[in-house]
């Protein structure tokens, strides 16, 4: 068992591995391209949040791909995600999964998205948050 656990340890995957080296052949240019792709959506995420500053909080997340709001509601964060979802059809993860238990604290990601979906569910969290507090 030791010997397996330590070649996992010191070497990537072959994925991994061809996954480094076609960002290697690719380029600075393929990741600036993405990168803008990103800001803009973070730009749009940004800006919708800052319209519920009267419910929730949100501070900046320098470098991340998601926000982290500190939401001004008696609920619990696992009970606010659930109902986001069911209700609003817009999926966030509840804060305790990050170890923050006192308040209600939701993590929106938003790396993976595009400006028209990331745009709808902006929409979608915003009305039920809104709902909900």
């Amino acid at each position: 068992m030791r010997k397996i656990q330590d070649t996992v340890l010191i070497c990537p995957t072959v994925i991994s591995q061809f996954a480094a080296l076609g960002a290697l052949e690719a380029g600075a240019a393929y990741v600036r391209e993405k990168l803008r792709g990103i800001a803009e959506v973070r730009a749009l995420v940004r800006s919708e949040l800052s319209g519920l500053s009267d419910i929730c909080d949100v501070p900046p997340a320098q470098g991340a791909f998601y926000f982290l709001l500190r939401v001004r509601a008696d609920r619990p964060s696992l009970e606010m995600a659930e109902r986001l979802i069911r209700e609003h059809r817009v999926a966030a993860i509840p804060g305790n999964a990050f170890g923050l238990d006192h308040g209600c604290h939701l993590r929106v990601a938003y790396g993976a998205l595009q400006p028209d979906t990331a745009a709808e569910g902006m929409a979608r969290l915003a009305r039920g948050l809104r709902a909900l507090t």
